[in-house]
């Protein structure tokens, strides 16, 4: 009989490098997916952003100048709009008497003043501009991006919304 001789356990040199190679692409993986991932979360909120500057300005304004009777663009960020008694304010009050809606841009407030005081009504407005062609106003805004987009690219690119006067038109064609 041979005497019991004691074999050496553990793992060669090539197998701790195969196992090295294989953890190496695993992280390697894990970490791409990672930044991927965080990449589209990021274009996410900047879409996220972008839409709900565009839907708010868009439903406000929209409203606001169809039941105008006087639009008044004093500078390109400044739009006053004479309202008649009993409409919604942009700050959702019925005013009782005639009422002007004064907006502006303030850092990246988008502000609202009916003669009280000035109220923020949307943040997260890079810019804003209006124009004014016959009847119909256009406005230019653009968001602010978040979170280390680019800005005035992408979802933060300057959108145009066009919007016709249509109280007025409706008052000139009843009176011609």
């Amino acid at each position: 009989m041979r005497p019991k001789t004691s074999t050496q356990q553990g793992f060669t040199l090539v197998e701790l490098l195969i196992a090295l190679l294989i953890s190496t692409t695993l992280i390697m993986g894990v970490s791409l997916a990672y930044t991927s991932i965080n990449s589209v979360i990021l274009s996410s909120k900047n879409i996220e952003n972008a839409q709900e500057v565009l839907r708010f300005s868009a439903q406000t304004f929209t409203r606001s100048l169809k039941q105008a009777s006087i639009v008044t663009i004093n500078t390109p960020t400044e739009l006053d709009v004479s309202q008649a008694a009993n409409t919604i304010a942009c700050d959702g009050s019925r005013p009782i008497a005639p009422y002007t809606e004064k907006y502006s841009l303030n850092g990246v407030n988008l502000l609202c003043d009916i003669g009280a005081n000035p109220q923020t009504i949307l943040t997260g407005v890079q810019n804003i501009q209006f124009t004014r062609v016959n009847d119909l106003v256009s406005i230019t805004i653009t968001p602010q991006a978040q979170q280390g987009e680019p800005a005035g690219v992408g979802a933060a690119a300057p959108m145009q919304i066009d919007i016709a006067l249509t109280g007025i038109i409706l008052t000139k064609a009843t009176r011609g």
